[in-house]
């Protein structure tokens, strides 16, 4: 059922009244506001919010905008409840604008948002270009969600700026960062005895395989990017000055002495953008995490002279998008890694993914 905004306070208080009559207890910690960039996202966005909610209980507030005339904004509300059943655990809101009320979001979102609690802010898909809505969001918000891998390469550029300007008001998380995590604990198992640490200076060649996304037109994917971001922070390099080169499939950077390969590896079973195989490699050395068959399934394995290291075999198991999520309500500080890697993958792929210079004109 449709409403105006000024109904949804009433509305809500309706339904509770009635869960109240049923033994359920009201409780909010947060405001988690969803931004829907495009309107094939709605579903998606409302079934993660309803999983979060039934972990961190919350009032959600999912923000889908849509053309059109006259400018009119609306409301839906109801009560979140974990998909097994059970009692209620938060406030359901669905926003949404026609036309030029989009402009009406940030004012509504922050009147809706529970008083004196944490506001998360997560947007659903791309970033657009020249386009304030983002900004105008985060203003008021403790922690800011994006997905980088949902983005174009140009992007980390535009996200670095942001963690930049946040100036401590805000904690930017990117879940692509998050599911980088495990494999960021694998190569640091290459280096975490004296025999491997040796080799750090010394590597001359890194090669990152990634599923592509249909049409993908980048040098690299954003998720691999960001990975090397971490792995040429980690090896000391700036970032700036890299010299690339392409070809059908993939492309090269060279950093000083290291050079980096970005091939694409076409694997249905992988997510877009996702690492199918990352190699590192040094003088009579060799270092390497491989995606097997079996997508969730990896061999992990090192080659040094005069130290003899067994390969590995592990599964990783997928995380879905709501555990993310919760994953960064849990830890709502900024992380100075994730903000500097993501600067120097920034700094890294500029030259071939540089952002637009000319804001189109208003029409």
């Amino acid at each position: 059922m449709r409403l105006s905004l000024d109904q949804v306070e009433r509305e809500l208080a309706r339904l509770w009244d009635a869960e109240r009559q049923a033994g359920a207890s009201r409780v909010g910690l947060m405001t988690l506001v969803a931004l829907v960039s495009e309107p094939e996202l709605l579903d998606r966005a409302q079934r993660v919010v309803a999983d979060v909610a039934s972990v961190h209980p919350s009032r959600t507030i999912v923000a889908v905008w849509k053309p059109g005339t006259p400018p009119a904004i609306t409301g839906d509300v109801g009560i979140h409840r974990p998909r097994e059943g059970g009692a209620a655990c938060g406030d359901a809101i669905t926003i949404e604008a026609i036309g030029e009320a989009r402009e009406w979001i940030p004012g509504n979102a922050e009147r809706l948002s529970l008083p004196d609690l944490p506001v998360c802010v997560w947007w659903v898909g791309d970033l657009p270009d020249f386009d304030d809505l983002f900004d105008r969001m985060v203003v008021g918000a403790d922690v800011v969600i994006v997905n980088s891998q949902e983005m174009d390469l140009r992007d980390l550029e535009k996200l670095s700026s942001i963690a930049m300007r946040s100036q401590r008001r805000y904690a930017l998380a990117d879940l692509t960062w998050i599911r980088l995590r495990w494999l960021q604990d694998l190569v640091a198992r290459f280096f975490d005895d004296d025999a491997g640490r040796a080799w750090v200076p010394k590597v001359q060649r890194v090669t990152i395989e990634y599923s592509p996304r249909p049409g993908e037109s980048d040098a690299t994917s954003t998720r691999a990017g960001l990975l090397f971001g971490w792995i040429a922070n980690a090896l000391g390099l700036r970032g700036d000055g890299a010299e690339w080169k392409r070809g059908e499939g993939w492309s090269e950077a060279k950093l000083g002495e290291v050079v980096v390969r970005f091939e694409q590896h076409l694997r249905p079973n992988v997510r877009p953008g996702g690492i199918v195989r990352l190699a590192m490699e040094c003088p009579g050395a060799h270092f390497q995490i491989e995606r097997l068959e079996d997508p969730q399934t990896f061999r992990w394995s090192r080659n040094l002279p005069g130290v003899p290291t067994p390969p590995h075999v592990m599964h990783v198991q997928s995380v879905d998008e709501s555990t993310l999520l919760v994953r960064c309500l849990e830890h709502p500080a900024r992380d100075a890694l994730f903000e500097t890697s993501l600067h120097v993958a920034s700094r890294i792929v500029r030259p071939v993914a540089p952002r637009l210079s000319v804001q189109p004109a208003r029409t």
